[in-house]
Protein backbone atom coordinates (compact mmCIF):
# COMPACT_ATOMS: atom_id res chain seq x y z
CA UNK A 1 0.00 0.00 0.00
CA UNK A 2 2.59 2.01 1.05
CA UNK A 3 4.23 1.24 -2.79
CA UNK A 4 0.84 2.94 -4.04
CA UNK A 5 0.88 5.97 -2.53
CA UNK A 6 4.67 6.70 -3.14
CA UNK A 7 3.98 6.21 -6.89
CA UNK A 8 1.09 8.44 -6.77
CA UNK A 9 2.97 11.18 -5.03
CA UNK A 10 5.38 10.53 -7.78
CA UNK A 11 3.31 10.72 -10.99
CA UNK A 12 2.01 13.46 -9.36
CA UNK A 13 5.29 15.69 -8.81
CA UNK A 14 6.04 14.72 -12.77
CA UNK A 15 2.83 16.21 -13.95
CA UNK A 16 2.45 19.15 -11.66
CA UNK A 17 6.26 20.14 -11.55
CA UNK A 18 7.88 18.73 -14.66
CA UNK A 19 5.34 19.29 -17.04
CA UNK A 20 5.14 23.29 -15.65
CA UNK A 21 4.92 25.33 -19.50
CA UNK A 22 3.37 28.83 -20.03
CA UNK A 23 0.80 27.05 -22.44
CA UNK A 24 -0.60 24.97 -19.54
CA UNK A 25 -0.17 27.71 -17.18
CA UNK A 26 -2.66 29.39 -19.03
CA UNK A 27 -4.69 26.34 -20.52
CA UNK A 28 -5.21 24.04 -17.44
CA UNK A 29 -7.12 26.70 -15.17
CA UNK A 30 -9.32 27.63 -17.69
CA UNK A 31 -10.47 23.58 -18.51
CA UNK A 32 -10.77 23.36 -14.58
CA UNK A 33 -12.90 26.15 -14.29
CA UNK A 34 -15.31 24.04 -17.53
CA UNK A 35 -16.62 22.01 -14.27
CA UNK A 36 -17.12 24.83 -11.75
CA UNK A 37 -20.44 23.96 -9.52
CA UNK A 38 -22.05 27.14 -10.89
CA UNK A 39 -21.08 26.05 -14.55
CA UNK A 40 -22.19 22.32 -14.18
CA UNK A 41 -26.09 23.84 -14.07
CA UNK A 42 -25.19 25.48 -17.50
CA UNK A 43 -23.72 22.52 -19.24
CA UNK A 44 -27.24 20.61 -17.27
CA UNK A 45 -29.60 23.46 -19.18
CA UNK A 46 -27.78 22.99 -22.51
CA UNK A 47 -27.81 19.32 -22.52
CA UNK A 48 -32.43 19.40 -21.53
CA UNK A 49 -31.98 22.18 -24.48
CA UNK A 50 -30.20 19.66 -26.88
CA UNK A 51 -32.68 17.17 -26.05
CA UNK A 52 -35.71 18.59 -26.28
CA UNK A 53 -34.81 19.86 -29.70
CA UNK A 54 -33.69 16.32 -30.53
CA UNK A 55 -37.20 15.63 -29.40
CA UNK A 56 -38.90 17.36 -31.40
CA UNK A 57 -37.06 16.56 -34.77
CA UNK A 58 -37.44 13.03 -33.94
CA UNK A 59 -39.85 10.18 -35.19
CA UNK A 60 -42.31 10.03 -38.43
CA UNK A 61 -45.33 12.09 -36.78
CA UNK A 62 -43.92 14.88 -35.48
CA UNK A 63 -47.23 16.62 -35.24
CA UNK A 64 -48.72 13.76 -33.26
CA UNK A 65 -46.02 13.97 -31.10
CA UNK A 66 -45.43 18.11 -30.39
CA UNK A 67 -49.41 17.07 -29.36
CA UNK A 68 -48.71 13.97 -26.96
CA UNK A 69 -45.71 15.72 -25.33
CA UNK A 70 -45.01 19.52 -25.86
CA UNK A 71 -41.29 20.35 -26.21
CA UNK A 72 -41.11 22.65 -23.30
CA UNK A 73 -42.18 19.41 -21.31
CA UNK A 74 -39.57 17.50 -22.85
CA UNK A 75 -36.77 19.81 -21.61
CA UNK A 76 -38.00 20.18 -18.50
CA UNK A 77 -37.88 16.44 -18.01
CA UNK A 78 -34.25 16.33 -19.31
CA UNK A 79 -33.01 19.07 -17.29
CA UNK A 80 -34.41 17.49 -14.07
CA UNK A 81 -33.51 13.88 -15.34
CA UNK A 82 -29.62 15.40 -16.10
CA UNK A 83 -30.29 17.51 -12.56
CA UNK A 84 -31.08 14.01 -10.46
CA UNK A 85 -27.84 12.48 -11.73
CA UNK A 86 -25.47 15.34 -11.09
CA UNK A 87 -27.20 15.11 -7.58
CA UNK A 88 -26.31 11.55 -7.01
CA UNK A 89 -22.83 12.33 -8.12
CA UNK A 90 -22.17 15.01 -6.28
CA UNK A 91 -23.66 12.92 -3.04
CA UNK A 92 -21.63 9.95 -4.03
CA UNK A 93 -17.74 12.22 -3.78
CA UNK A 94 -19.26 14.16 -1.09
CA UNK A 95 -19.73 11.61 1.11
CA UNK A 96 -16.11 9.82 -0.08
CA UNK A 97 -14.35 13.10 0.85
CA UNK A 98 -15.70 12.82 4.30
CA UNK A 99 -14.57 9.46 4.67
CA UNK A 100 -11.62 9.13 3.47
CA UNK A 101 -10.49 13.07 4.43
CA UNK A 102 -7.45 12.76 2.52
CA UNK A 103 -5.21 15.59 2.44
CA UNK A 104 -4.83 17.96 -0.51
CA UNK A 105 -1.31 16.96 -2.00
CA UNK A 106 0.11 20.66 -1.56
CA UNK A 107 -0.64 20.18 2.26
CA UNK A 108 1.75 17.31 2.68
CA UNK A 109 4.30 17.46 0.16
CA UNK A 110 6.03 20.49 -2.27
CA UNK A 111 3.82 21.16 -5.09
CA UNK A 112 3.03 24.00 -7.37
CA UNK A 113 -0.43 25.59 -6.94
CA UNK A 114 -1.71 27.23 -9.80
CA UNK A 115 -5.06 28.58 -8.09
CA UNK A 116 -6.14 31.63 -6.20
CA UNK A 117 -5.25 32.93 -2.49
CA UNK A 118 -9.34 31.91 -2.14
CA UNK A 119 -9.19 28.81 -3.38
CA UNK A 120 -6.26 27.21 -0.95
CA UNK A 121 -8.15 28.56 1.95
CA UNK A 122 -11.34 26.97 0.82
CA UNK A 123 -9.77 23.83 -0.45
CA UNK A 124 -7.52 23.38 3.28
CA UNK A 125 -10.94 22.46 4.36
CA UNK A 126 -12.50 19.74 1.50
CA UNK A 127 -11.16 16.52 1.35
CA UNK A 128 -8.79 15.47 -1.89
CA UNK A 129 -10.16 11.83 -2.12
CA UNK A 130 -11.80 11.74 -5.16
CA UNK A 131 -11.89 14.38 -7.18
CA UNK A 132 -15.39 16.35 -7.52
CA UNK A 133 -14.22 18.60 -10.40
CA UNK A 134 -13.43 14.78 -12.38
CA UNK A 135 -16.46 13.31 -11.17
CA UNK A 136 -18.38 16.36 -12.76
CA UNK A 137 -16.33 16.29 -15.81
CA UNK A 138 -16.77 13.07 -17.16
CA UNK A 139 -20.86 12.81 -15.76
CA UNK A 140 -21.31 15.79 -18.42
CA UNK A 141 -19.00 13.93 -21.32
CA UNK A 142 -21.20 10.85 -20.44
CA UNK A 143 -24.53 12.95 -20.72
CA UNK A 144 -23.31 15.10 -23.94
CA UNK A 145 -22.09 11.59 -25.31
CA UNK A 146 -25.85 9.75 -24.96
CA UNK A 147 -26.83 13.06 -26.87
CA UNK A 148 -24.62 13.04 -29.44
CA UNK A 149 -22.75 9.70 -29.62
CA UNK A 150 -20.58 10.65 -32.88
CA UNK A 151 -19.21 13.42 -31.11
CA UNK A 152 -18.50 11.39 -27.92
CA UNK A 153 -14.41 10.91 -28.25
CA UNK A 154 -14.20 14.32 -28.08
CA UNK A 155 -16.39 14.81 -25.29
CA UNK A 156 -14.38 12.13 -23.44
CA UNK A 157 -11.61 13.79 -24.37
CA UNK A 158 -12.03 17.13 -23.12
CA UNK A 159 -12.87 15.28 -19.72
CA UNK A 160 -9.98 13.36 -19.73
CA UNK A 161 -7.93 17.06 -19.77
CA UNK A 162 -9.94 18.63 -17.38
CA UNK A 163 -9.19 15.62 -14.66
CA UNK A 164 -5.48 16.03 -15.78
CA UNK A 165 -5.97 20.17 -15.06
CA UNK A 166 -6.58 19.02 -11.47
CA UNK A 167 -3.12 17.39 -11.12
CA UNK A 168 -1.54 19.98 -12.89
CA UNK A 169 -3.32 23.05 -10.96
CA UNK A 170 -1.21 21.17 -7.97
CA UNK A 171 -4.81 20.54 -6.13
CA UNK A 172 -5.23 16.74 -6.30
CA UNK A 173 -3.41 13.48 -6.60
CA UNK A 174 -3.52 11.35 -10.14
CA UNK A 175 -5.72 8.78 -8.02
CA UNK A 176 -8.13 11.46 -6.95
CA UNK A 177 -9.43 11.92 -10.36
CA UNK A 178 -9.27 8.63 -11.27
CA UNK A 179 -11.72 7.55 -8.89
CA UNK A 180 -13.17 10.80 -9.64
CA UNK A 181 -13.36 10.00 -13.10
CA UNK A 182 -14.80 6.45 -13.10
CA UNK A 183 -17.34 6.98 -10.30
CA UNK A 184 -18.72 9.84 -12.84
CA UNK A 185 -18.76 7.45 -15.45
CA UNK A 186 -20.43 4.68 -13.95
CA UNK A 187 -23.17 6.83 -11.76
CA UNK A 188 -24.04 8.34 -14.90
CA UNK A 189 -24.22 4.98 -17.09
CA UNK A 190 -26.16 3.24 -14.72
CA UNK A 191 -28.75 6.17 -14.65
CA UNK A 192 -28.72 6.51 -17.88
CA UNK A 193 -29.54 2.56 -18.81
CA UNK A 194 -33.06 2.99 -16.98
CA UNK A 195 -34.31 4.06 -20.50
CA UNK A 196 -37.49 2.57 -19.93
CA UNK A 197 -38.41 4.99 -17.50
CA UNK A 198 -37.12 7.59 -19.44
CA UNK A 199 -39.18 6.27 -22.73
CA UNK A 200 -42.26 5.80 -20.95
CA UNK A 201 -42.23 9.25 -19.61
CA UNK A 202 -41.10 10.86 -23.03
CA UNK A 203 -42.20 8.69 -25.77
CA UNK A 204 -38.99 8.54 -26.77
CA UNK A 205 -37.61 5.82 -28.67
CA UNK A 206 -34.21 6.60 -30.38
CA UNK A 207 -33.06 9.93 -31.36
CA UNK A 208 -29.20 10.46 -31.43
CA UNK A 209 -27.56 13.13 -33.28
Amino acid sequence: MTTIFEFDKFIFTWINIDWSNPIFDLMMPILSHLVDRNITWLWIILIGFISAMHFARSGKNKESKFKRLPIIRAFIFFCLFSAVIYGVNAGAYVGLKHLFNRSRPFVEQNAILRVSPATILKLQNDGSFPSGHACNAFMIAALFADRVRRKRITFYGLASLIALSRIYLGVHYPSDVVIGSCLGLTVTWLMLSFRALRNRITSEHSFLL
